[in-house]
């Protein structure tokens, strides 16, 4: 093992380090975030590399490096919302930080020396997305927990509903005395029930980029009224009150349950992220559409946060706890029915969310 190898790695530590910085602080996953938070665990996986090229030279064979730096690194990784691909590139452009750096002294690896240097490089590489994959999955049956929960609470009271109001109408000794309420009663929640179903598909068809499309004439108070009612526990829960103003007359041509699911998502992040105080639902014709606020006097949003939360591939304590993709769907249902969002914050006093929609929207091809 040339010596002169590692002392030039040790020369050129820090010269390493920027390098590698310099190359994955470009990618877009990175764009938003802090040096230190890119920085994360490098240097110390770096110190590592280089520590196993010296143990190389005295030991003569391969060696293994350890792997808690690595697991740290994979685990901040997937806590920011990297996936798989980009966590390799990190590697990638470590391996390529050191092979430069020594090209640039002009030493010329041996056969001995690049075998040390890759295999360090993938060892390390390899615990990291073994520890990712690991939290990734535990994250997973976490969250599909959370979802089947929070599924049957939302679905218990419509249920409810349902059952009671079936229950009166059979008790009733002529149909026409109660029947026509109880069966506005069962409408209302069988609604409700569709709603979450759908919502839930949306989803799932927005993950996929498979979003079905089916224009109707909607009501905009009866969309918002639906998905209040769904949530109105929620809010319970948390002492929080629930108000809409919304005109009446507000007609659009657009996907129901796809409007449905962007202000249950909406009005239900902004119950997460508020203690106290009210969440308020608000719409207003606009000259070629309509514009829907959500507002709320929770805890607000970072500046520096707030060009990110509707990234897919970007997480924080300041987007979703559950699935982690609430506004992310939004944004591309949304632009799915030709309108725009934009979101505004102050750290401490609220957030609001503002949906601009046509009037009417074509079905897209």
């Amino acid at each position: 093992m040339d010596p002169s190898v590692t002392a030039e790695c040790l020369r050129q530590r820090d010269a390493i380090i920027e390098e590698w910085f310099r190359r994955v602080s470009k990618r877009p996953v990175a764009r938003s975030l802090c040096r230190q938070s890119i920085l994360n665990n490098m240097p110390g996986l770096v110190d590592q590399i280089i520590d196993a090229l010296g143990q190389a030279q005295v030991w003569h064979g391969a060696v293994d490096i350890p792997r808690e730096i690595a697991e740290e690194h994979g685990e901040s990784r997937l806590k920011l919302g990297y996936g798989l691909i980009e966590l390799g590139e990190e590697y990638n452009s470590l391996r390529d930080a050191f092979l430069g750096g020594l090209d640039s002294a002009g030493l010329v690896l041996n056969n001995a020396v690049a075998s040390t240097l890759h295999g360090a490089i993938d060892q390390a590489h390899r615990a990291g997305v073994e520890h990712y994959i690991r939290l990734r999955e535990e994250q997973l049956r976490d969250r599909q927990s959370d979802f089947l929960a929070r599924l049957v609470h939302d679905f218990r009271s419509p249920l409810s509903t349902i059952l009671a109001s079936v229950e009166l109408i059979r008790r009733d000794e002529s149909f026409s005395k109660g029947g026509p309420k109880n069966l506005d009663r069962i409408e209302r929640a069988s609604r409700r029930l569709l709603l979450l179903i759908e919502g839930q598909l949306a989803t799932e068809a927005a993950l996929a980029g498979n979003l079905q499309y089916q224009v109707e004439e909607v009501n905009l108070f009866q969309v918002t009224e639906d998905v209040l009612a769904i949530l109105q526990p929620r809010a319970d829960e948390k002492g929080i009150r629930l108000q809409e103003e919304i005109p009446g007359g507000i007609l659009l041509r657009t996907d129901r349950l796809l409007l449905g699911q962007v202000l249950q998502n909406l009005v239900d992040n902004a119950l997460k992220y508020t203690a106290v105080g009210t969440v308020w639902v608000r719409a207003s014709e606009t000259g070629s559409g309509v514009r829907i606020t959500v507002e709320d006097t929770g805890r607000g949003i970072a500046p520096d946060l707030l060009p990110a939360i509707f990234d897919m591939y970007r997480r924080s304590e300041h987007v979703s706890p559950g699935r982690g993709v609430g506004l992310a769907v939004v944004k591309t249902i949304v632009s799915f029915l030709g309108g725009t969002l934009l979101a505004e914050s102050e750290l401490g006093k609220g957030s609001r969310f503002s949906v601009c929609l046509p009037r009417a929207h074509s079905v897209p091809t």
